[in-house]
């Protein structure tokens, strides 16, 4: 599982097409110049990893009205930081910063990694003031 929005493709006419909400705006961003593509196998639950990403990317919008400038990328790393996968590192200067990266999603069983994004999906959905199957239903839909 992957710490980025994850962009799924499905092989069509000898051709890529996106196949979820990732994949449609990372196409949507980019002109008619060539760009490096990596093709990965995927690993874990792929469809709880993209059900995720795309309730982040249903949620983000309506929570930037109250937290403006959040987004997709930064919910992301709130949810790590409140569910304490974020390693705090001290500088020299005794001052203390939060790294992100340190505790990856590829690093997890698949057991943590649901557990995980059950409890953010019921935080995003209390945040949100909604029921978990309706961001559940939104994010499927996304």
């Amino acid at each position: 599982m992957s710490d980025e929005p994850i962009m799924l493709f499905r092989k069509v006419l000898g051709g890529l097409r996106p196949a979820g909400r990732a994949a449609e705006d990372a196409l949507a961003a980019i002109d008619d110049q060539p760009v490096r593509v990596r093709i990965t196998r995927t690993r874990g639950n792929v469809r709880r990893n993209a059900l995720y990403w795309s309730c982040l990317g249903v949620a983000a919008p309506m929570l930037d009205e109250r937290a403006p400038g959040l987004t997709t990328e930064l919910l992301h790393k709130v949810l790590k930081d409140r569910y304490g996968l974020v390693k705090v590192v001290t500088l020299p200067s005794g001052e203390t910063i939060k790294d992100y990266d340190s505790i990856g999603f590829a690093q997890m069983t698949e057991p943590d990694r649901a557990k995980f994004i059950d409890w953010s999906l019921n935080t995003l959905s209390h945040w949100l003031g909604c029921d978990v199957t309706d961001l559940r239903r939104e994010g499927e839909a996304a």
